[in-house]
Parts: C-alpha cells; sequence; structure tokens
C-alpha cells in the first residue's frame, strides 16, 4: 500500500489481516455514521417541532425524555437546545435552564453547544452567567477562538476590563492562534474610550505579525474611528507595501486616499493596485476611480474609467457599472444619456437585479420631477422577478417624499398584508401616522408594530420619537431613553437611532438645567395653582431659553449627561432590565462601531458616502441648534418645565402661550443661515406644530406636508440618492 493512502496504519492492518478494504472503508464509515447521526438529529427536530405545533410545549419534552436513551450525544444535545429556545419563546426561564443544563450533560466537550447556551444567556440578560459558564468552557474543552471571543465581549458589556486584560495577557505569547481575540479586545479599548492604548497595542501586534493584511485593515479602521486619518492612510501604505496581493485593503487605502486628497489621490494609486491584485479585481479598481471622479464632478475622468470597468467587469455585474454611469450623467446635467444608460442597464441586468435597476429608474425620474415616469417605474419594479417589500419601502417613500401621506400610507397597508413581518414598513408606517394624524394615533400604531416586530430597532426608534414630541399628550424622556437603547441593541446599523440619541443629550440636559433652577428648587411640591407659581414658571421658562439660545448661538452647548438614566432618580426607574444602557459620552465612537447605512434622517445629515458616522453626528448637531434657534426650544423647554413642575392642563396651555411670545431675535441668523442653504425653502415664521417633531427634523418633517419641491437640489439629491443601491 503507497505509504501517502496508509502509511504505517495500512500495514498493520496487512499484517493482521484486514487488508486494504478495511482501511478504504473507514473513512467511508465515518462519513456514513455522520449522515446517519445529521439523518437522526433532523428526524428528531421535526418530530419535536411537530408535536409543540399539535400538543404543546409540554408534550414536546416528554417526548424527548422518552426518546433520550436511544439517541446519540449530538442529536440529544441539539434537541435539548431547540427545546431552550422553544420554551425562551414562551417566557419558561425555568425551561430554558433545565434543557440547556441537559444539553451540556450530553456533550460536555462540544465547544458549539457552551457557545449556543451563552448566546441565549445573552439574549435573557444573564450575563454574570454567561461570563461563569464561558470560563468553565474554556477549562473543559479544547480552547477555540470562538470562546475567548464571546468571554472579551462579555466582559465588555458587565465593564469588567481588568479581567478582559487578564484574559487576553493569558493568550499573547501564541499571536497564531490567538491574534483575533487579541484585536476583540483592542476595539473594547476603542469603545471605552481608551484609544492610545488600543493603537499601541495594535502596532505591536502588526510588528510581530507583519504580513497579514487583515489586521492592517483592522489597524486603519481603529485610525479611522478616532479621526486620525493621516495615520490610517499612513498604515494602510504600509500594508499594501508588505502584503500587496492582498485585495481589501487596496479598496481601504483607495477610501483613506480619496478621503484625504480627492479623486486625484485615488487615481495615482490605482495603477499599483491593479499592477498588485489578482485579474478579477481589477474592474472594481476602475469602478473606485470613477465613483470618486463623479463625486467631484470631473466626467471626462470618469467616463474613461467606466469604460475600462465595463470591458474587464463580469457581464453579470455589468448592470452596476451602467448604473454609476447613468448617475454621473444626471449629476451633470444630461437626463438623455442617464436613461440611456438606465435602458442598457435593464438590458444587462440579471433577472433577480431587474427590480434593483427599476428602482434607479424610478428615483432618477423623481429627481428630474417626472412623477410620471416615477410611478411607472414603480410599477414595473412590482412586476419584476423576485421584488420583495424593498419596492413597498421605496414607493411609501416617494410618496411621502411628494407630501402624498394617503397615497403611502395606503401603499404601507398593502405591503403589510404581503409583508407582515418586516419591521421596516411597520416604523414607516408609524412614522406616517405621526406626521399626518398626530403622537396618539402614531402610538396606536407603534403598540401593533411592537407585538408584531418585537424585534425592529426601527419600531423601537419610532417609538422613541413619538415619547420626545414636547407638543403630543405622550412626552416622556425616559420612556424614549428606553426605547432607543432597544433601537440601537436590536439593529444598531439603522442610523435615526444614534441620531435621535443625539438629540435626546441635548433634551437631557435641558432637563437638568430646569431641575437646578433655585426657582425650581424653591417652588416645592405641586400644590394650588395660583398667579405666584405660573409666575414663578414662566421666569424659568425664560431664563432656560434665554441661556439655551445664548449657549447654541456660541456653539458652546454643554453636554454633561453621561446616560440617560442619570436624570431618573428613582428606584423603579433605575432598573436594568431590558437593553443594555448606551453611554451617552462615547455615542460617537459607538457610532462609528456600528457603521450605520441607512435612516431617513441619517441620509438628510449624510452629506455623501464618504462622510464618517462621525461627521454625520456633527451634521446633526447642526440640524439640532437650527431647530431650537427656529423655535423648538422654547416647545421644549415649556414641556419640560410643565412636566418637571407637574402643572395642571390649564396651567401648561397658558405657559406654552408664554413661550411662543418669547423673544425671537436670536432666529435671525437661523433663517438667513437657511437662505442660502435652500433658497427655494419658504420662511415664513410660524409656531411648532406636532408634525415637525415626527423625523427629528423639522425641515425634514416638513417634507412630509409641503412634499420636497421646497428644498435645494443637493437636499433632495440626499434623501433621494440616499440608499445606494451600487454598494450593495
Amino acid at each position: 500500500m503507497p505509504e501517502g493512502k496508509g502509511g504505517r496504519k495500512g500495514r498493520r492492518n496487512q499484517a493482521s489481516g484486514k487488508g486494504q478494504q478495511t482501511n478504504a472503508a473507514g473513512p467511508a464509515s465515518d462519513a456514513a455514521e455522520s449522515q446517519r447521526l445529521r439523518k437522526e438529529q433532523q428526524q428528531v427536530l421535526e418530530e419535536l417541532a411537530q408535536t409543540e405545533k399539535e400538543e404543546g410545549f409540554e408534550s414536546a419534552a416528554a417526548l424527548l425524555e422518552r426518546r433520550a436513551a436511544n439517541l446519540a450525544p449530538g442529536p440529544l444535545a441539539r434537541a435539548h437546545l431547540e427545546l431552550a429556545e422553544r420554551a425562551k419563546r414562551v417566557s419558561s426561564l425555568q425551561q430554558v435552564k433545565y434543557h440547556m443544563g441537559q444539553a451540556l450533560k450530553a456533550q460536555p466537550r462540544a465547544s458549539q453547544v457552551w457557545l449556543d447556551i451563552c448566546r441565549t444567556l445573552e439574549e435573557l440578560g444573564e450575563l454574570e452567567q454567561c461570563r461563569y459558564l464561558l470560563e468553565r468552557a474554556l477549562e473543559s474543552c479544547t480552547p477555540t477562538d470562538q470562546l475567548a471571543l464571546r468571554l472579551v465581549r462579555v466582559l465588555e458589556r458587565l465593564g469588567d476590563l481588568e479581567a478582559m486584560r487578564a484574559l487576553v495577557g493569558t493568550m499573547r505569547s501564541d499571536l497564531d492562534k490567538s491574534h483575533k481575540v487579541l484585536i476583540e479586545a483592542v476595539h473594547a479599548e476603542v469603545r471605552m474610550g481608551n484609544g492610545e492604548v488600543a493603537r499601541s497595542i495594535l502596532q505591536s501586534i502588526l510588528k510581530r505579525m507583519p504580513q497579514q493584511g487583515p489586521i492592517y485593515c483592522e489597524a486603519c479602521r481603529v485610525e479611522s474611528i478616532l479621526g486620525h486619518w493621516q495615520e490610517a492612510l499612513e498604515t494602510a501604505e504600509q500594508g499594501v507595501q508588505i502584503c500587496p496581493k492582498y485585495g481589501p485593503l487596496w479598496f481601504v487605502l483607495l477610501r483613506q486616499a480619496e478621503k484625504l486628497y480627492g479623486a486625484a489621490a485615488v487615481k495615482e494609486y490605482a495603477p499599483n493596485a491593479i499592477a498588485s491584485i489578482c485579474s478579477e479585481l481589477h474592474w472594481k479598481i476602475y469602478f473606485e476611480v470613477a465613483t470618486a471622479c463623479s463625486r467631484e464632478g470631473a466626467l471626462p475622468q470618469c467616463r474613461q474609467s467606466i469604460g475600462r470597468a465595463a470591458l474587464q467587469c463580469p457581464r453579470h455585474l455589468r448592470w452596476k457599472v451602467w448604473l454609476l454611469a447613468a448617475r454621473a450623467e444626471l449629476w451633470d446635467g444630461s437626463a438623455d444619456a442617464c436613461r440611456r444608460l438606465l435602458a442598457q442597464a435593464r438590458m444587462d441586468a440579471p433577472s433577480r437585479m431587474q427590480v434593483a435597476v427599476c428602482i434607479e429608474r424610478a428615483r432618477t425620474e423623481e429627481f428630474l420631477g417626472n412623477l410620471t415616469g416615477t410611478r411607472v417605474a414603480f410599477g414595473e419594479a412590482h412586476n419584476c422577478e423576485g421584488h420583495d417589500w424593498k419596492v413597498f419601502l421605496e414607493h411609501i417613500f416617494m410618496e411621502a417624499r411628494q407630501g402624498c401621506l394617503q397615497a403611502a400610507v395606503s401603499t404601507a397597508m398593502c405591503a403589510l398584508e404581503l409583508h407582515p413581518a418586516t419591521g421596516r414598513l411597520w416604523s414607516a408606517l408609524v412614522a406616517l401616522h405621526h406626521s399626518g394624524e398626530g403622537a396618539s394615533a402614531a402610538l396606536e400604531t407603534f403598540k401593533k408594530a411592537a407585538q408584531e416586530v418585537a424585534k425592529s430597532g426601527e419600531v423601537w426608534c419610532e417609538g422613541a420619537r413619538i415619547f420626545m414630541n414636547p407638543l403630543g399628550p405622550h412626552f416622556n424622556l425616559q420612556r424614549a431613553g428606553k426605547c432607543l437603547e432597544f433601537a440601537v441593541h436590536l439593529t444598531p446599523q439603522y442610523g435615526d437611532s444614534f441620531l435621535e440619541l443625539f438629540r435626546l443629550r441635548f433634551l437631557l440636559e435641558l432637563r437638568s438645567w430646569i431641575r437646578a433652577e433655585p426657582l425650581m428648587l424653591g417652588l416645592g411640591t405641586p400644590g394650588a395653582w395660583d398667579a405666584r407659581r405660573y409666575a414663578v414658571l414662566a421666569l424659568v421658562l425664560h431664563r432656560i431659553c434665554h441661556r439655551a439660545a445664548q449657549a447654541l448661538r456660541c456653539r458652546n452647548f454643554p453636554l454633561t449627561v453621561q446616560r440617560g438614566q442619570d436624570e431618573f432618580q428613582t428606584a423603579q426607574d433605575l432598573t436594568t432590565e431590558g437593553a443594555p444602557p448606551v453611554a451617552l459620552n462615547r455615542l460617537e465612537i459607538l457610532c462609528s462601531y456600528a457603521d450605520p447605512n441607512y435612516g431617513f434622517l441619517w441620509f438628510w445629515c449624510r452629506s455623501s458616502s464618504l462622510s464618517t458616522p462621525r461627521e454625520v453626528m456633527e451634521r446633526m448637531a447642526e440640524e439640532i441648534l437650527r431647530d431650537f434657534l427656529r423655535g423648538s426650544l422654547r416647545v421644549y423647554v415649556w414641556a419640560l418645565v410643565c412636566q418637571i413642575a407637574g402643572a395642571d392642563a390649564e396651567t401648561a396651555q397658558q405657559l406654552r402661550q408664554e413661550a411662543l411670545q418669547e423673544d425671537l431675535e436670536y432666529f435671525e441668523e437661523d433663517e438667513r443661515a437657511d437662505m442660502e442653504d435652500s433658497p427655494a425653502a419658504p420662511h415664513t415664521r410660524r409656531a411648532p406644530v406636532e408634525a415637525d417633531f415626527a423625523l427629528g427634523s423639522m425641515r425634514l418633517s416638513s417634507c412630509f406636508l409641503q412634499s420636497v419641491t421646497c428644498l435645494s437640489s443637493s437636499e433632495r439629491r440626499r434623501l433621494i440618492f440616499g440608499s445606494d443601491i451600487l454598494s450593495s
């Protein structure tokens, strides 16, 4: 028997009379046994699901108890984990823990079983028990990256950085096996505000493992999150010199170069990238160059790179190149050329991607003001193969951008009949009701949505907006904070949740000012409302408004509240139930790590696809300042003063009139800025209404009432083309 096929084991088999046939049957028998176990596991899981559906959870658990003695350890452990998951759905915590314990008894050394159990415990909020099990798993099982990674994340959530550092310290000797865990610890340090420590650790890892392209990518990411753009570019340059064939690093380099030096730098790096990476990626390099030139309006260079990309691009992806070309021609004002390129993209796109081209055509026609063509394109998109809820969502947004709220609501209702478990459709319906019918109607829709799609961060964000509406009857910053914590925890890629947390931070600061106001401290507990108490509240309102307005005008508004719970004093308010609290003082870094990529308010505040989360939040700060100085500040302060003082309805109404009559002289500068940004927008001074607070920005909310025709071209472009098909 050849040495490579059997070796000494084969010779031993021949000597014992088993021969070559027995040895060849070894791997085959192992494969057959593995297939048998998979089949047995699938059969047991199907039986459990069917029994639970017909007879309930208790019957399914009894069935497993009867079958347990005849099941192999693997299928038995998987069956207990399945029952634990089903027990979690019916909120039976005792049964969850029982079946997880049985799964561990069946396979005590299987790391995947420990990981699945810890995932469930994390979802239940049992972080201390999760930590204990992970520490035991590292002792009981063969240590794996996944176990250590999960433990690092749990320790970060618990805030025990010392334990995390001790764990990582034991793994430094064998970097080849543990570098992923070390990098996860580096990111944890950044999220906790220890950026310089994280940078030094990353540099040490790079010195010991200089041939690892992914580590250079992680180092560039950390530098970018911390705002060190030049250092990120230098790290990427160093990486491509040492790992020239690692394609993803070249694309990181091109992005960093464009961020710092524009399209010219991208063109300069492109030849070296093409000479280094595999030929299958060459078209993507040309695509990046074309995109950078398009962003700068350099149409001739853009057309040249688009042509090269089209020649080298695989045929099934060529439609993306034509979409980019169509965008470039549209920004240049060549509507006919844009439409011809969209037609070519439709011809080249695979059947399942036809819908994306139709959506792009609908956006283009809307941008050009051809609403008839827009609706025709949406009709074609609905008829395309494989169309889904995203077509409905785009259609809803289009109708809303035109101020056609009833048409948008009708489209949303039709969409939910077909896709009732889609959170983004529910969140759109809540927003539409908030804009058109008020906060009370939106709250009823929000309650239904929370029942249908409890894990949708978009829906929880809309709930927060209802509770942050100062003119609605449900204004409550504590509830808003809880909703936003759920939103960020469940759907971190949804940018609006982070921006609303940023707005909440301003409101919590105003609340702390009002509580610390000496006149409020001397007011005492609510009693009979008379002229003196009313006069005190009116004076507090006046003082807080002018103090805040002055700070805003000087761009010196302090944000000292660290967490949303800081302003809620009772034991009930300080409960740890629900989603983990968000550290508001580290909101920018947390947002950068989440790297959100969609959201109506997010697109409104994002100037381009190159904008970083930090820059988007800076733009949101300007939006908040503008809204405050245009009148929302007085309304927020009025609502907070009434809530803290426990004012009755009559006094609250009188105070509202007092707030609206506050001196308006500090609005003038902001209105001139509005005129410069959007000369087409009407700037008639009016008192805020309930619908102005439906979307997190007063100007954005007005689009649902007056349509986007009152916006500038750049603002319309951001809203219409925000969710970029080209990068999907």
